[in-house]
């Protein structure tokens, strides 16, 4: 006798989520296509990932603020300790690329000598960092913000992070040079960044972590992200010899088995530090009292 009002409350809920969410899609759209307008990015990447995190950001403040007049940090942009974050989680976005390019190396991928200048290189990779910073900023908005926020307010963060994931594996399977182990470790990134998000409460760690493992594959190993090449950078001329299961072959590292290896250990790392406490502070822009308090994974607190 009670299935049919437990059934409408089950769907009532679906449908306010669904209409937030896609309140949410519709103004990024909006501002995105204005802005595409304007600009005419075509071919410039820096063009591009400024659009895309721009109108990410300003799809995330207007839906804020009409969805009870919520404050940015409610999504984890504290302005607190913000740039120490970012740049605590861009050193360990890095770190984590380091076990990968070692399976990657111990597989046939080789580095060698290549043309340039150090100030060329220098600043190729101020470019890569700023071009980088935009489009992981605009994925960040666009997964871990708002809409991660939404689904763990009404379903809980285990919710939140598989609907997140699922949409981040979907989005870069347009990618090209796309394959089963590529998706998979992409899928295991979207995986950690939701949980950098949930652990530390706070956007700018998931933003920092993403960086620093696309800036380290993209410039520093110069090898493609998530199957584009970005960039070719100076001094560096990377061949390979070995099998694409090692190496990620077309796809970068993350299409061969050291990102699996790499992405497992940084889940590792961040489970373990946040039963140690070490993601709990206000460098993680949530206040000291409330990360303790450990109450919500909307940008609150700790899950």
């Amino acid at each position: 006798m009670n299935d049919g009002p437990s059934s409408e409350r089950a769907l009532r809920k679906v449908l306010e989520v669904l209409f937030r969410l896609g309140g949410f899609a519709v103004v990024f759209v909006l501002f995105l296509t204005a802005l595409g307008a304007i600009l005419d990015p075509a071919e410039n990447l820096l063009i591009q990932g400024t659009a895309g995190c721009v109108a990410a950001f300003a799809a995330t403040a207007i839906v804020l603020r009409m969805d009870r007049r919520r404050p940015l940090s409610h999504i984890g942009l504290h302005r607190d300790g913000a740039a120490r974050s970012l740049a605590r989680s861009f050193g360990f976005g890095i770190a984590i690329v380091l076990p990968a390019l070692a399976v990657a190396m111990a597989g046939g991928l080789r580095y060698g000598p290549d043309g340039g200048t150090v100030i060329q290189y220098l600043a190729t990779g101020a470019w890569t960092a700023l071009v980088l910073l935009f489009a992981a900023a605009a994925e960040e908005f666009l997964f871990r913000g708002y809409p991660l926020s939404v689904v763990a307010e009404r379903w809980g963060t285990g919710a939140a992070l598989a609907l997140t994931t699922a949409a981040f594996s979907i989005l870069h399977g347009w990618n090209p040079n796309m394959d089963a182990l590529t998706l998979l470790n992409i899928a295991m990134a979207g995986v950690l960044l939701g949980v950098v998000r949930i652990v530390t409460g706070s956007l700018w760690h998931a933003i920092g972590v993403h960086l620093g493992w696309n800036f380290a594959t993209g410039f520093l190993a110069d090898l493609p992200v998530s199957g584009l090449s970005l960039v070719d950078a100076p001094l560096v001329e990377v061949t390979s010899s070995g099998s694409d299961l090692w190496t990620g072959g077309a796809a970068g590292l993350e299409g061969g088995l050291g990102s699996t290896l790499a992405i497992a250990l940084a889940l590792a790392h961040v489970v373990r530090g946040e039963r140690r406490g070490r993601w709990r502070t206000p460098a993680a822009g949530a206040p000291a009292a409330a990360a303790a308090a450990r109450t919500t994974a909307t940008g609150e607190g700790v899950p």
